[in-house]
């Protein structure tokens, strides 16, 4: 990123300055707004348009008199303003280059994000914004795609690690954008104040991180030239590193730097070391005393290894020849997945005593290794998204897992990782892996259990490896000899597979209808029953029966009932089994609707867009579509929407035949309505299902679990509620008609 000639009038800014927080007296900070200023003054100074620098500030009293007289029209920093600015202005721009700073209190949230707290903030209440996701957006669709080739993201903000009552009074972080990455190529040079758990300094009424970078920056960009982002951050290292040689400061800013060739990587600055807590100390020194007893076993030990972690680590080597074992555990502190490194590193890969890789996962919380977890990360990316998918649906079925972000290899092979080992079991990641492979049986899942392999070999685990390998190798059998297997390559919320019912039109008095059904494992379809002469509900319930009972019973197989628009009311999660105990069908099954009508050609990329959000959206981002409107009012309601993954209503029955068409028509994939009950109440029972904030894409499984609690009692709302749930990547065998194969 070297200094060239640059039109600074197409370069834009979003400069965020929070210094005055609802918390109180307690959390003022002084000085965000002069640093803001301060790059503001430096960029127009450049020749950056006054306009094109959106200031969002929270100054204090005394500093707003400043902040008026540099923008009149500035807004505050708060959450909504935030959110406006970041998700919805930037869309629109159209520039070369853009610059993101931000100054204020920033914390260490659970899970080990970074919170830049919001203004709203207070003691018992810390909410901000995810610093991690912020990095996300700007690669997805709220940037445009072409045009904007650079992006410099500042943040001058602690990530502060707080003691633990303090700790659990921080808010989840808010996210901005669950979309998926579109544009790796984009270059984004991300400059942070310091490394995670630590402290952003403020020296004379502004941050010290910034006056040193500004001074670097003004003269990098003498003449009006763009800055070389890389000798800027060299110069902001060194002016560093001297004032921890010369005034003992531990302060070590970072940086990520993306060049345009995927996710980037991180570049500490110095030896960061985090706060430890009691526990942590105690568990650092257990594993000291480790390295100790093994660098004695053989002399010259030591030196090895630095050479063998050499090409691993980021940061320099210990400077101390031989360096001692407590040089070496904070180097390991120092790279993720160190302290593993280190020890498989000084063990020849042997297995290590029980309580020192719990100290390990006390200091880390991991347990690959470093080249370990590259491999895993490398077959991931291998796999694509939807195999990714797959993979993350294994977990969910293994151990009731909801939440994996299957969209990212690394953040994927961290949530999998997070599930830590207990003393001599096997690690839950390698279950996973196991079962993913068995099914898939494809080229990368051969490597994935290659690699599960070796990871158990390091850990003395390769007897119980293969006992879960032959289970796995079992389940997938006699999946595959059922056609129920994982409906490998969709999107989740499929479950172990489906069996889907096509209902044709009733012709004729009685209700009677031809039918068919089929199983569906990805591509795989095999047909069970084609009936042609037309036969009542009670013929097809029994059927049906027939046909089920004679596949393995997997109470998370989906039935996907196919019908016409307007069928979609037939009741069909209430059919009665008679054998071997009466039951309802969708008490033993998650049971949906489908209806391809109305789908036009032209709009079924806007259905599978609705339906790619289906996996990673919650289920408070359903839509209500109150019961007064009528199809064109919830026609044009559903098009103002474009990315809501679905709706719920509480419309009477002789209105709903309307909202069903404007819906299809829209390409709405998932729709939830009350069969019965008022509006009003409808609407209560609507919530319950719901819930709190969950998944979208466990609503099958909930929604089948409270049927479940209706059986004993008939009039039970569970009973009544239907659920829309229209997969455009497992229709049934084409064309999309729904003709018989």
């Amino acid at each position: 990123m070297t200094a060239v000639e640059h039109d600074w009038r197409r370069t834009h800014a979003v400069i965020v300055a929070v210094e005055q927080y609802r918390g109180g007296d307690g959390w003022t900070l002084d000085g965000p707004v002069n640093d803001a200023l301060a790059m503001r003054t430096w960029l127009t100074g450049l020749g950056v348009p006054a306009e094109n620098i959106r200031l969002l500030a929270s100054p204090t009293e005394g500093n707003k008199a400043a902040v008026e007289a540099a923008d009149r029209d500035y807004r505050p920093a708060d959450g909504p303003t935030i959110r406006q600015v970041f998700m919805e202005e930037l869309r629109s721009l159209d520039a070369d280059r853009l610059w993101i700073y931000w100054a204020g209190h920033g914390v260490q949230a659970p899970g080990g994000r970074w919170s830049l707290l919001y203004p709203e903030t207070r003691d018992r209440d810390m909410r901000g914004l995810d610093a991690l996701n912020l990095m996300t957006l700007l690669r997805t669709e709220h940037l445009p795609k072409s045009g904007m080739g650079r992006v410099t993201v500042i943040i001058d903000a602690c990530w502060q690690a707080l003691p633990l009552r303090t700790h659990l009074m921080v808010a989840e972080p808010e996210t901005l954008t669950r979309k998926p990455v579109i544009n790796k190529s984009r270059e984004i040079y991300w400059m942070r104040a310091c490394q995670p758990g630590a402290v952003s300094k403020n020296q004379q009424g502004a941050g010290l991180f910034t006056s040193v970078l500004l001074r670097q920056l003004e003269a990098a960009s003498a003449g009006g030239v763009a800055p070389d982002l890389d000798r800027v951050w060299q110069g902001v290292r060194d002016e560093f590193a001297r004032l921890g040689r010369d005034e003992g400061l531990r302060q070590f800013p970072t940086v990520h730097i993306s060049r345009g060739d995927g996710n980037g990587e991180d570049v500490p600055l110095g030896r960061p070391r985090s706060p430890l807590d009691e526990q942590k100390r105690r568990e650092r020194g257990k594993l000291i005393h480790a390295v100790g007893a093994l660098l004695g076993e053989r002399p010259g030990r030591a030196a090895e290894v630095v050479v063998g972690l050499w090409e691993q680590f980021t940061t320099e080597p210990p400077s101390t020849t031989p360096p001692s074992a407590e040089e070496l555990v904070d180097w390991a502190l120092e790279n993720p997945h160190g302290t593993v490194t280190l020890l498989a590193e000084l063990s020849d890969r042997a297995p290590v005593r029980p309580e020192i890789s719990k100290a390990c996962h006390a200091l880390q919380n991991q347990w690959l290794t470093r080249a370990e977890y590259a491999e895993l990360t490398g077959l991931l990316e291998r796999l694509g998204q939807r195999g990714r998918c797959d993979l993350a649906e294994e977990a969910r079925s293994l151990f009731g897992l909801v939440e994996l972000p299957f969209h990212d290899p690394a953040r994927l092979a961290d949530a999998l990782e997070e599930l830590l080992p207990k003393p001599d079991r096997l690690p839950q990641l390698l279950r996973v892996v196991e079962r993913f492979a068995a099914v898939d049986d494809g080229p990368v899942a051969a490597e994935l259990r290659a690699w599960s392999l070796r990871c158990a070999e390091r850990l003395g685990l390769k007897g119980q490896l293969m006992e879960r390998r032959g289970e796995a190798t079992e389940y997938a059998e006699a999946l595959k000899a059922n056609g129920l297997a994982q409906d490998q390559g969709a999107p989740p919320g499929g479950g172990r597979g489906s069996i889907q019912i096509r209902l044709h039109r009733s012709s004729g008095p009685g209700q009677l209808r031809g039918y068919e059904v089929w199983t569906r494992r990805g591509e795989d379809v095999h047909a069970l029953a084609k009936v042609d002469t037309p036969a009542s509900l009670d013929e097809i319930q029994d059927g049906l029966e027939a046909l089920l009972s004679a596949q393995p019973y997997a109470p998370d197989t989906l039935l996907e009932f196919f019908v016409s628009a307007t069928d979609l009311e037939l009741a069909v999660h209430q059919w009665q089994f008679a054998r071997p105990v009466k039951r309802h069908l969708g008490t033993d099954y998650p049971v949906v609707m489908r209806c391809t009508e109305f789908r036009e050609s032209q709009r079924h990329d806007l259905w599978k867009r609705r339906w790619d959000r289906v996996g990673t959206a919650g289920t408070q981002e359903l839509r209500w579509l109150p019961g007064h409107m009528d199809c064109g009012e919830v026609y044009r309601v559903v098009q103002q929407s474009m990315d809501t993954p679905g709706a719920l209503t509480t419309t009477p029955s002789r209105a709903r035949a309307d909202l069903f068409n404007a819906c299809l028509f829209g390409g709405v994939p998932v729709l939830i309505w009350h069969g019965e009950a008022e509006p009003s109440i409808a609407e209560d029972e609507i919530r319950e299902l719901l819930g709190a904030e969950r998944p979208l894409r466990s609503l099958p499984q909930r929604l089948r679990e409270l049927r479940s609690d209706s059986d004993p009692y008939k009039s039970h709302h569970g009973s009544h509620m239907a659920l829309l749930w229209d997969d455009p990547h497992r229709p049934l065998p084409d064309p999309l008609d729904l003709s018989a194969p």
